[in-house]
């Protein structure tokens, strides 16, 4: 049985995402790694960035051309909307990343001993990005859960540091500022993983799941 071109073109909108999932994941990856070792790399990541921008916009242009042309039905137009809203927010995790590879050069900050906490909060927050993309990638909605409790976690970790650096601030202002906005960086792309993984289940059961 001949595919349809609809079908062609739901294919292509899924490999640009699967392209995306890949790649933000690897620019976010090296972000967290570069501010925890006090490193600048904000040239390689502001060229993921920008290339996870372009992948956005490549596939929103095909999926407008899809509708367009082919007139989906339900399902199929269920499809190509979700995959446009989990192209935007893989596109968010590459400026997130950028905001935090820039952030020691921008603020002059240094590597500091609570540069630990932002090295767990980030591992966690990976995780919960590799999650939002495994749901994705194979529908496993058992994981939903897992991730909804992984995220709220990250969420207690970044309100404990807001109130640990109010009781117990850094001596230098820039280290101070500088890891609460990595830190609000890091909650929002678990966030974002999150979206990912209800927007797929939207995708495949046109109907909103509300964990918990």
């Amino acid at each position: 049985m001949l595919s349809r071109p609809l079908d062609v073109g739901l294919s292509e909108l899924t490999k640009i995402v699967f392209e995306m999932a890949d790649l933000a994941e690897r620019t976010v990856s090296a972000s967290i790694e570069a501010y925890v070792q006090g490193a600048t790399i904000d040239i390689q990541i502001r060229a993921w960035s920008d290339a996870l921008r372009s992948l956005h916009d490549n596939l929103e242009e095909k999926a407008i051309r899809l509708i367009a042309l082919h007139q989906p039905v339900a399902s199929d137009l269920r499809a190509i909307k979700s995959s446009m809203k989990i192209a935007y927010d893989l596109s968010r995790f590459g400026r997130y990343a950028l905001d935090i590879s820039t952030l020691l050069s921008i603020l002059q900050a240094n590597p500091q001993p609570t540069n630990g906490a932002v090295a767990e909060m980030g591992k966690k927050t990976l995780e919960s990005l590799r999650m939002g993309i495994e749901v994705f990638k194979t529908k496993d909605f058992g994981l939903m859960d897992k991730l909804t409790d992984l995220e709220s976690e990250i969420d207690k970790m970044y309100r404990a540091y807001l109130r640990e650096a109010v009781d117990k601030p850094p001596e230098r202002i820039q280290i101070l500022v500088s890891n609460v906005l990595v830190f609000r960086h890091l909650e929002r792309i678990a966030d974002h993983a999150c979206y990912i993984a209800e927007e797929t289940y939207y995708m495949v059961h046109g109907r909103t799941m509300y964990v918990r």
